[in-house]
């Protein structure tokens, strides 16, 4: 009885330290935890585009519906054939959509899914971020894009963070990131809180969903070609009603996804 009872307690015990460490390990993740790289045998996918390979790495914990739906149709095979349909240097780069006009795309369910928001993740340099129908809510799909954006300008977002009620103030780590990595501070779920209160516009947090962990240097190229002008768009349009083809910002030479390989990590 008495050994049954000590088996019992070191039972007892082992599920108590599983559940600490496991709380602990949930806890520890900082907002640098964003950069950190992915263990042995991490799911990742390498995008190979017409211009040069970018490699990513997932965050299924902190978003498992965007990541569950990008894997699933990145090994349908229906990213083959996409192109960056908008490019916007030092801002982001942005494809998903079969019909390479920002208007199309669909998520593997064929339903649009929720916003899966985390304060340790953001739009720095690098991030995947699931792109939505504008500033609405919960209207994910299919369409993603990487930041490209350098931005480290925290003065006027620190000077509202200051006048913040002290539960929508943003954690100044957080500013450090941004000083130190760049990124579209403004699509940040916290940070854009603080502009939408002062009226600078409003908010529309993205999902981040993984994040480059190599080939960003092509992913700038990308964000860097050459685009259609407002301009032209609107004289194409003008000449032909309903043309897709000559749009604002989008790549006057085609930019295309070939394939999205999902593989494993190996360091």
């Amino acid at each position: 009885m008495r050994g049954m009872l000590r088996r019992t307690a070191a039972l007892l015990l082992a599920l108590v330290l599983a559940c600490v460490m496991l709380s602990g390990c949930s806890k520890n993740k900082g907002y640098d935890y964003q950069f950190s790289m992915p263990n042995a045998g991490d799911t990742i996918a390498i995008f190979h585009t017409s211009m040069g390979d970018i490699t990513v790495r997932f965050f299924p914990d902190e978003a498992p519906k965007a990541v569950d739906n990008f894997i699933s149709l990145a090994q349908s095979g229906y990213y083959n054939g996409c192109e960056f349909f908008r490019v916007v240097e030092d801002f982001m780069i942005q494809a998903g959509d079969p019909t390479n006009t920002g208007d199309g795309g669909e998520s593997a369910s064929g339903e649009d899914f929720e916003d899966e928001i985390v304060d340790y993740l953001s739009p720095y340099y690098g991030a995947l971020c699931m792109a939505k129908l504008g500033a609405y809510t919960n209207t994910n799909r299919s369409q993603f894009f990487i930041v490209t954006a350098t931005e480290n300008d925290t003065a006027t977002a620190e000077g509202f963070n200051e006048e913040a009620a002290k539960a929508e103030r943003v954690d100044e780590k957080k500013f450090e990131m941004y000083r130190e990595h760049g990124g579209a501070m403004w699509l940040d779920a916290q940070i854009g809180t603080l502009y939408e209160n002062h009226y600078v516009y409003t908010a529309g947090a993205h999902t981040v969903f993984g994040q480059v962990i190599d080939g960003m240097d092509v992913a700038v190229a990308i964000s860097q070609a050459a685009t259609y002008t407002e301009t032209q768009a609107k004289e194409a349009s003008i000449l032909n009603p309903g043309q897709t083809n000559i749009l604002k910002d989008r790549p006057v030479e085609p930019i295309i996804i070939n394939s999205i390989e999902i593989t494993t990590y190996q360091p």
